[in-house]
C-alpha cells in the first residue's frame, strides 16, 4: 500500500515594507448576476458571450445545441425584474416580434425563462453594422444607396404599422445593414422594446413619461401627447436628414434643449448645412415633408413616402430645383407625391401663371371698389368711442394700479403706524387699564365715584395720614442730595 507524505502547509509571506499580508482587491461588475455566459438556457441554448447590454436588458450570443446555429438571446437585467412594467414591457417586446412577419424584421425563434427566473428570447444573429457605426465612418450615404437603404426601412416599419404596432423608437442604431447572399445592405429593424400596439393607447406608459432618443423624437413624442403611425415617420425622416447630410437637424445642449427644438425649430435646407454636398430636391421634399411638426401635414402613410422614394431618383433631372430658403412645415402643405411630373409642358405652366395672375388682379380691383371710403364724421366717432373704450370697461372707469415701489412704501408705512400705536398701547398699559375701568364702572352704575382716573386727587377725597406727612419733609433732602 503506497504511503503518501503529506506536503507542508505553506508560509505566508508578508510585505518588506510593511511587516503585513498582502491585501487584494477583487472588482466584481455591478451586473455580476446577469452574465449567463456558459449557462444553459431552455436545455437548447448555450450562451457563448455578451454582445451588449442596454438599459434594461442584456444581448448574448449563443448556439444552438441541436443543430449549431448562432443565434442572439435577450435577457431582462435581474435589477428590472422587481419592476412589473419592465417586465411587461419585455414580454409585449417578444409578443410583438412573434406577430410580426416580414423578411426586413428580425426574427423570433422561442421565449423562456432562465433559472434565475429571468425571462429571455431567442432571435436572429445579425452579422453586420448598424446604421450609427456606417455614418460614423462614411459622414453620409450618397443618394443611390440612400435610397436603396430607406426604401428596405419604409417596407419594414410600414409592417409594422399595418400590424398595429408603432415602434416610438426608430434610430440609426436600430437600424441593421446585413450581408444576405449577394445583398450587401440587406436592411433589419430591430428593437422593439418600447414599441406600442395601436389598441392598447398609453396602459403600459407612466404619468410623465417619455419613452425614446429626443434627437429623434417626434414633437408630439417630446410633449407626451398620443401618438401614432406618424410618429415614426418623423423619426425616419430625422434619420434620412442626418443619412443624406451627415448632420442631425436638432441638438441642443442637453436633453430638454433638443426636445424644444423638435416643438419648435425649423430644420434647415440641405443646401445651408452641407452646400458642398449635391443632394437632389426631390430627396430634399421628401424628407421636409416627413418632418413636418404638425401630423397632418406629413406623409399619412409609408407606403406613400415608400413609393416617392423609388421614384425620386428616377425624376432627378426634372425637380432638381432649388428650394425656399426657410421651410415652414407648419403652414405649408406637401402633396403626397411631392414630386413634379415630368410630361408637364412649361409653355402650358406659363399660360395658367398669367390666368391665375389676370383672375387676381380683377379679384383685387373689385375688392378695392367695394371697399366704402369713412368720412370725416365717421372718423371723430370712431376716435370718440376708440378713448371712451380705453377709458372704461362696461361702463366702469378703469383703476390705474399702482406701481410696485409705491405699493410697498404704502405697505411699510402701514405696518409703522401699526407699530407705534401697539407700543404706545404697552408703556401707558396702567393708565388705559384705570380708564376702562372707570368706564365700565360709569355705565353700569356703581358708587357715584365720577372722578377720573387721570384728575388730580383733592385734599378730602385722599388726605395722607399725618405719619405720611410727618414723613415727606425727612425724605426731601436725600431727593434733593440725590439731584446733586
Amino acid at each position: 500500500m503506497p504511503h503518501y507524505a503529506r506536503s507542508p502547509a505553506p508560509s505566508l509571506r508578508t510585505l518588506p515594507h510593511t511587516g503585513k499580508p498582502p491585501l487584494y482587491r477583487i472588482q466584481i461588475p455591478n451586473d455580476f448576476r446577469d452574465l449567463l455566459v456558459g449557462a444553459t438556457l431552455g436545455g437548447r441554448y448555450w450562451v457563448l458571450s455578451v454582445i451588449g447590454r442596454g438599459g434594461m436588458s442584456v444581448v448574448y450570443k449563443a448556439k444552438v445545441k441541436d443543430t449549431g446555429k448562432i443565434v442572439a438571446v435577450k435577457t431582462l437585467r435581474t435589477a428590472g425584474m422587481t419592476d412589473d412594467m419592465v417586465v411587461k414591457r419585455f414580454q409585449r417586446e417578444a409578443e410583438l416580434l412573434s406577430r410580426l412577419n416580414h423578411p426586413r424584421i428580425v426574427n423570433l425563434h422561442a421565449y423562456g425563462s432562465s433559472a434565475k427566473g429571468q425571462p429571455y428570447f431567442v432571435m436572429d444573429y445579425l452579422v453586420g453594422e448598424n446604421l450609427t457605426d456606417l455614418l460614423a465612418r462614411e459622414n453620409h450615404l450618397e443618394p443611390e444607396r440612400f435610397q436603396d437603404v430607406f426604401v428596405q426601412v419604409c417596407a419594414a416599419i410600414e409592417h409594422a404599422h399595418r400590424q398595429g404596432a408603432i415602434h416610438r423608437d426608430i434610430k440609426p442604431g436600430n437600424i441593421m445593414l446585413t450581408r444576405q447572399g449577394t445583398t450587401n445592405d440587406y436592411v433589419k429593424v430591430v428593437d422593439f422594446g418600447i414599441a406600442k400596439m395601436a389598441e392598447e393607447a398609453q396602459r403600459l406608459t407612466r404619468m410623465g413619461e417619455v419613452w425614446g432618443s429626443p434627437i429623434y423624437m417626434s414633437p408630439e413624442q417630446c410633449m407626451g401627447a398620443p401618438v401614432d403611425a406618424r410618429s415614426d415617420i418623423y423619426s425616419l425622416g430625422i434619420v434620412m436628414y442626418e443619412s443624406l447630410t451627415g448632420k442631425v437637424p436638432f441638438l441642443g445642449r442637453n436633453y430638454a434643449d433638443t426636445m424644444t427644438k423638435q416643438i419648435s425649430d425649423d430644420p434647415a435646407p440641405f443646401g445651408q448645412i452641407r452646400p458642398d454636398l449635391k443632394i437632389p430636391a426631390s430627396l430634399e421634399k421628401i424628407v421636409m415633408s416627413a418632418m413636418a411638426k404638425q401630423p397632418e401635414n406629413r406623409y399619412q402613410s409609408l407606403g406613400l413616402m415608400r413609393k416617392d422614394l423609388e421614384a425620386a431618383l428616377s425624376a432627378k433631372a426634372t425637380t432638381e430645383l432649388p428650394l425656399p430658403t426657410a421651410v415652414k412645415s407648419n403652414k405649408a402643405k406637401v402633396s403626397a407625391t411631392g414630386m413634379k411630373r415630368p410630361s408637364e409642358n412649361v409653355a402650358t405652366s406659363d399660360k395658367l401663371r398669367s390666368q391665375s395672375q389676370k383672375i387676381e388682379a380683377k379679384a383685387e380691383t373689385k375688392k378695392t371698389a367695394e371697399r366704402k371710403i369713412p368720412s370725416k364724421k365717421d372718423l371723430v366717432e370712431a376716435t370718440k368711442q376708440k378713448r371712451k373704450r380705453s377709458t372704461t370697461l362696461h361702463g366702469i372707469p378703469e383703476k390705474r394700479s399702482l406701481s410696485r415701489g409705491k405699493q410697498l412704501l404704502i405697505v411699510a408705512m402701514t405696518s409703522l403706524l401699526f407699530s407705534l400705536a401697539l407700543i404706545a398701547i404697552i408703556s401707558n398699559a396702567e393708565a388705559i387699564s384705570q380708564f376702562l375701568a372707570f368706564t365700565v364702572k360709569a355705565l353700569v352704575g356703581g358708587p357715584e365715584d365720577n372722578q377720573s382716573p387721570f384728575s388730580e386727587p383733592t385734599n378730602e377725597s385722599h388726605e395722607q395720614p399725618s405719619g405720611e406727612q410727618n414723613a415727606l419733609p425727612s425724605s426731601q433732602p436725600e431727593q434733593q442730595g440725590a439731584t446733586n
